[in-house]
């Protein structure tokens, strides 16, 4: 069944819809207000009057976790910045040629759900009337970064400037000034390290202390290569009492999690000693050693993150914070959204950054009073506040609560029978938003097609989902559209699509088995089976993956928890510092 598409926006969860759509043999038709793709990734036209990646913006999960995973980056996880991210963008829209589905200048004012099923669409086209378009589907792929979040009541009647985040492009704006930022999140800790670099004093009120993550361990690896399957499942399900409903990986019984978790154990055990002697005895190939980490800075002194030394003093700060987090009641399975960017704990330390965490009272003027009694003057409040939830796009369908929770994945409104969705309007607190937008638009695709339906008993399984990530998410409440695991979301939604692979074949090839549940996750596991696979170029790229940090300690520490009850687990999760060669 071929049917006529409408999605909203080319960034990337648009560009995913668009091919994911296409490999389907959908009608698509996109439209972007920009001049070209990329979303908030093109910085083109008067982008100080949107959400754009600010000037030294770099990402915060490396390339490899970033990629679709029908077009893999190939040259390991390495970081890149803004620009980078967008010329891979680009070579995606090229390879599969999605420009020519894409209607630029195009601003959509309206989607209004018809009587007889269809979606009216009404666009403003460059240098004409608005126009009204007829689709069978629409995805809306526009983003959560639309609507700033300014209403800030304690700080209202401020006299100084008050900046959005949005706005934010570099730091010569914020030279020799006093300057209240209010808020931390990833993009926040990047402006505070370049605001507090050049401010006169820099003060910055936050009322809870996200998880920070370092972008690199040990001055070397990505810390990104620490997300494994086994990880994941250990925090968010086994060493839990709150009931992980969803059937993922290994999950469908009790029976079949025990048979998984004892052959998965029993394959990992096994390949230790013999990838010891296949490297002892084996062909080596040393490959050249750069000069560089993975975020492209000099490998001496050794990094943390972008310009961030690796020292005691940080690291105990980072685990320090990260206990005050969780009000220091153990943090090992983590409630909160993260901020993978340490990179402004130097300033903290050296005090050209101050943390306040006690709360604004009110302002007089352009004098703060904080709720420990002192009070400082400030010239320019920046604000790292988020952003609203908005749906008013959609003129006649209800997003309850205007929560994306209450919607099936994110994403799919159980009213419509699948042809609505809302792509990449989900937020992992550890990974990235394009693969699961590519498998939302995967979902969507076969729906579109009619090869699979959304579950009969789709209102209960959003309200059962809904309570799992708000108990997970309990610290940050107003988060609504984060969730705890990328990996056990992104294999839920693998089961009902057909391209989760196979138990019994993992049981056939124990070193496939070892990969994917020890090593670092790559997404590219779901393109070995189901729709559109391409088994032998993905089960190439799984193969290159190593055992987390090159040393089998963090392997035999998973085995060995799987054993334990779930009230056995460490208090916290703690960096360790350290150099590897």
């Amino acid at each position: 069944m071929t049917m006529k598409v409408c999605v909203i926006g080319a960034g990337p969860s648009g560009l995913t819809t668009i091919k994911q759509l296409l490999d389907e043999n959908h009608e698509v038709t996109c439209f972007d207000a920009n001049d070209s793709l990329g979303g908030i990734w093109y910085r083109g036209g008067d982008d100080k009057q949107q959400m754009k990646a600010y000037d030294n913006m770099m990402l915060t999960i490396s390339m490899k976790l970033m990629s679709f995973s029908d077009y893999m980056y190939k040259d390991g996880r390495k970081f890149t910045d803004h620009k980078g991210y967008l010329q891979y963008l680009e070579e995606y829209a090229e390879l599969f040629d999605l420009r020519s589905h894409i209607r630029f200048n195009s601003m959509v004012k309206d989607v209004h759900h018809e009587e007889d099923g269809s979606w009216s669409v009404i666009v403003s086209e460059e240098g004409g009337r608005p126009k009204s378009y007829k689709f069978d589907a629409v995805a809306v792929c526009s983003g959560p970064f639309k609507k700033p979040n300014t209403d800030i009541k304690e700080i209202s009647g401020f006299d100084g400037e008050v900046i959005h985040s949005r706005s934010y492009r570099n730091n010569d704006d914020f030279v020799g000034k006093k300057v209240l930022a209010i808020g931390l999140a990833e993009s926040g800790a990047d402006m505070l390290r370049e605001v507090s670099n050049v401010a006169q004093r820099c003060v910055v009120s936050i009322r809870s202390h996200t998880f920070l993550i370092p972008r690199l361990i040990y001055g070397k690896y990505s810390t990104d290569t620490l997300t494994t399957r086994s990880h994941h499942y250990e925090m968010w399900n086994r060493a839990s009492d709150i009931e992980f409903s969803m059937k993922s990986f290994s999950q469908d019984s009790w029976l079949m999690k025990n048979v998984f978790l004892g052959i998965a154990n029993t394959y990992g055990l096994a390949s230790i000693p013999l990838n010891f002697l296949s490297k002892r005895f084996g062909k080596k190939d040393i490959p050249e050693q750069s000069m560089k980490n993975n975020m492209g800075q000099d490998k001496d002194p050794s990094k943390i993150d972008f310009d961030t030394e690796n020292t005691p003093e940080v690291v105990d700060f980072i685990n320090e914070w990260n206990k005050k987090s969780h009000h220091n009641n153990g943090n090992w399975s983590q409630k909160i959204i993260f901020s993978k960017n340490v990179s402004f704990v130097p300033n903290i330390l050296k005090k050209k950054l101050i943390v306040k965490d006690c709360g604004i009272d009110h302002v007089e003027g352009k004098t703060v009073y904080f709720k420990d009694s002192t009070a400082e003057e400030f010239d320019q409040i920046l604000l790292c506040t988020g952003f609203k939830k908005d749906f008013s796009l959609l003129s006649n369908v209800e997003i309850k609560d205007n929560n994306v929770r209450n919607l099936y994945k994110h994403s799919f409104h159980p009213g419509y029978e699948g042809t609505l969705a809302l792509i990449g309007f989900v937020r992992p607190i550890s990974g990235g938003i394009p693969i699961c937008a590519e498998m939302q638009a995967r979902y969507f695709a076969q729906l579109c097609s009619g090869n699979v339906k959304l579950p009969s008993d789709v209102n209960k399984r959003i309200d059962k989902e809904k309570d799992w990530e708000e108990r997970w998410m309990s610290l940050s409440p107003n988060h609504t559209e984060s969730m705890p695991s990328q990996i056990m979301f992104l294999d839920a939604i693998a089961k009902e699509i057909g391209c989760h692979y196979p138990f019994y074949k993992m049981i056939l090839n124990p070193r496939l088995m070892v990969k994917l549940w020890f090593y670092s996750f790559n997404q590219s596991c779901y393109r070995l089976t189901g729709p559109h696979s391409n088994h032998d170029e993905a089960l190439e790229d799984i193969m290159t993956e190593e055992v987390p940090l090159h040393d089998y300690g963090f392997m035999l520490t998973m085995i060995a928890l799987s054993f334990m009850p779930s009230s056995f687990h460490p208090k916290n999760l703690d960096f360790q510092y350290g150099v590897r060669g």
